[in-house]
């Protein structure tokens, strides 16, 4: 029987009782019958305990376009509305893994029309610097978390052609009745011009196959 299917339940109530003639003793009951549909639910397969797994950006809710985040560097229009139609077309997917169960490490795969399946590893509480293609640009990159597995934040630096780059990138788990979200705060902060920018992206479950791709470039 499926969950959720209601379920016929009797409630037998004696109604009398008496004593005949001699040593027989008879009772009279009516039979009640109530329907029940408190069985078990099975566990929604978009539902998470934790910000393991794989999240697809949800392009139906909040500020999903990066453009915000490229204008803050500067770069040219012409660049930026390449970059949203290539967000329009393909999906970003971010692939998030905690290889001890302790959450102390980190290991994230970012999908996108930009990133072809950059990872990004760390170790929560240590800094570490990761080396770009295709110029081998180093990355200083801090994780933290101020609950384990259900909050993320990493804190990095990198030299863009168009200047010095701090990015803090926070994610949580926020529970929406049965559908997990991925709430992605993504902070820039050009060091040229003291400009800032904050999207806010929104990542449903994804339960496709990843294939791997090629070589990845940057991009948060």
């Amino acid at each position: 029987m499926s969950a959720g299917s209601q379920v016929c339940q009797a409630t037998i109530i004696p109604t009398a009782h008496f004593q005949q003639t001699g040593t027989t003793t008879f009772s009279t009951t009516k039979t009640f019958f109530t329907m029940s549909s408190d069985l078990p639910q099975e566990p929604s397969e978009n539902k998470r305990n934790t910000l393991a797994g794989n999240w697809i950006l949800d392009k139906s809710r909040g500020e999903w376009s990066m453009r915000g985040y490229l204008e803050t560097m500067h770069v040219n229009e012409l660049a930026i509305q390449a970059h949203e139609k290539g967000e329009q077309e393909y999906d970003t997917i971010h692939a998030i893994t905690f290889p001890d169960f302790n959450f102390d490490k980190v290991r994230i795969m970012k999908r996108s029309r930009v990133n072809n399946d950059l990872v990004v590893e760390l170790t929560l509480g240590e800094e570490s610097v990761q080396y770009l293609k295709p110029d081998d640009r180093p990355k200083k990159a801090l994780a933290t978390s101020e609950d384990p597995g259900r909050h993320l934040k990493i804190e990095s630096s990198l030299l863009t052609m168009n200047g010095m780059a701090h990015v803090t990138d926070i994610k949580r788990l926020v529970q929406e009745g049965d559908l997990s979200l991925l709430v992605q705060e993504l902070t820039i902060v050009n060091t040229e011009t003291s400009q800032s920018k904050t999207t806010v992206r929104y990542f449903v479950p994804y339960h496709g196959r990843l294939e791997p791709e090629g070589d990845a470039m940057d991009e948060s």
